[in-house]
C-alpha cells in the first residue's frame, strides 16, 4: 500500500501520502469509538434487563463484588 500513496514525484513532502493516512487514522478513530459506544450501551440495556444475572448465581456477596465489572449490576459509563 505505501508503494501507492507514497509516490517518488510527491517527494519531498509527500502531501497526498500523509493525507490518505491522515483520512484513515480519522476514519478508524471515529468508526472504533462509534462502534465502542453501540456496544457499551447493548451490554448495559441487557444488564438493566437481568440478562447477565446468571453471571453470580451461586456466588456469596464477597465473591461478586471481587467480580469488578463483570458483576451484573455494574454499569458502564458512556
Amino acid at each position: 500500500m505505501s508503494s501507492n500513496v507514497y509516490q517518488g514525484r510527491d517527494s519531498p513532502w509527500y502531501r497526498p501520502g500523509h493525507l490518505v493516512v491522515l483520512v484513515y487514522l480519522a476514519a478508524c478513530l471515529l468508526g472504533g469509538s462509534i462502534m465502542n459506544y453501540l456496544l457499551l450501551k447493548r451490554e448495559n440495556s441487557k444488564r438493566l434487563r437481568g440478562d447477565r444475572d446468571h453471571w453470580t448465581q451461586g456466588m456469596e456477596e464477597k465473591e461478586i463484588a471481587d467480580r469488578g465489572d463483570m458483576r451484573p449490576d455494574f454499569i458502564y459509563t458512556l
